[in-house]
């Protein structure tokens, strides 16, 4: 069947529209063959449509018996912008503090109120859609909540978490492959050769996809080698100085670490100079995500500074083009936008040491 655009409804076209129901924009722009975003703002009295297609559209809307009156009403009762949180573990309650900071700001700048609630029950989607204009899923959540958002008519965008393959919803993340490939080319350059990746907790997927980058620049560069550490907890100092002491044994004298995050990076601080270790005259220490705390210890953290805060900007803007509000998305696919961070050089991070640094070990057993 072929659709027929721009043409004028007739008296039949009108009687549809009346007694299917109330006449809405997307019925406008389904006539004529047109984005709601268009339509929308040809009858507010907004720029960026031309004379001519205004008139059409004013037209079109009358015929079909569309009610300005109505918009208003379902507006003011649909404009907020539901956040969904799941994750309630300390390790992300600053990056989750963030996103919402970019959250609020950018939705307040647009008009727009937030809502925020921690679902556990996928059908409560369904509950709220009438006063909403998309969901906004920030972290983890289980595919039965993803895969309710698909049977919901709203927008929906997940921020800083993996989704599942080919999810027809669109992602908001931060470029974490790329910063493990530039923190090991950062290394390089000051000299090191002989690096760990400290994980911290296992099972975070951000921590996962930096190793993974960090260590194919590694496997690339040759003269580099790369040893890991997990601990129990992220700040479990016992785990760390247990795996130290092992490589200390065995030869292996690391001289830069490159750690999950800044928790685990303060850990990893603290504890090394705690075992005699000196930051970074002996060993550098990187950290991740740039949190409060990296500038709140001595020495102050070398870290990659991860845009949270962007991140929460950038999902209101796609939910708001999703929804019709803005041109920003039409006719594109589902997208996986990653941000790009940036390297934040301080006083952990420095030229690698010539020198061993063996002796310097409090209660390394010596040879006899």
């Amino acid at each position: 069947m072929t659709k027929q655009h721009n043409k004028k409804p007739d008296r039949e076209d009108r009687a549809v529209g009346t007694v299917m129901g109330r006449v809405t924009i997307q019925n406008i722009a389904d006539q004529l063959g047109i984005s709601k975003f268009a339509v929308s703002r040809a009858l507010s009295g907004k720029a960026g449509v031309s004379e001519p297609k205004r008139r059409l559209i004013v037209e079109t809307a009358a015929l079909l018996g569309y009610d300005a009156k109505s918009r208003g009403r379902k507006s003011a009762k649909g404009d907020k912008v539901e956040v969904i949180f799941r994750d309630r573990s300390t390790a992300s309650r600053e990056l989750w503090v963030d996103v919402q900071n970019g959250i609020d700001q950018e939705a307040a700048a647009k008009g727009y109120g937030v809502s925020v609630r921690w679902l556990e029950d996928p059908d409560e989607l369904l509950r709220v859609e009438s006063n909403a204009i998309g969901y906004i899923f920030v972290g983890p959540h289980p595919a039965s909540v993803l895969d309710a958002a698909l049977r919901s008519a709203l927008p929906a965008v997940v921020v800083n978490h993996i989704v599942p393959p080919l999810w027809p919803k669109d992602q908001i993340s931060a470029a974490d492959v790329e910063a493990g490939v530039f923190v090991a080319h950062y290394l390089k350059s000051l000299g090191h050769r002989r690096v760990v990746y400290t994980h911290g907790r296992l099972g975070y997927p951000g921590r996962l996809a930096r190793l993974a980058g960090f260590a194919d620049a590694i496997a690339e560069a040759a003269d580099m080698e790369l040893r890991e550490i997990a601990f129990s907890d992220d700040q479990a100092a016992g785990d760390l100085r247990e795996a130290v002491m092992a490589m200390a044994t065995s030869g292996f004298e690391p001289t830069a670490f490159f750690c999950g995050s800044d928790t685990v990076a303060v850990t990893v601080v603290s504890e090394l100079m705690r075992m005699g270790l000196r930051v970074p005259e002996d060993v550098s220490v990187v950290g991740h995500a740039d949190y409060a705390i990296a500038t709140r210890i001595s020495p102050q953290l070398t870290t990659v500074h991860m845009p949270h805060r962007e991140m929460g900007v950038a999902a209101v803007r796609v939910l708001l083009a999703r929804g019709g509000r803005s041109p920003l998305m039409d006719g594109l696919p589902p997208q996986r936008i990653n941000l790009v961070p940036n390297l934040v050089e301080r006083q952990s991070s420095g030229p690698a040491t010539r020198e061993s640094w063996r002796h310097r070990l409090r209660g390394l057993a010596t040879p006899t």
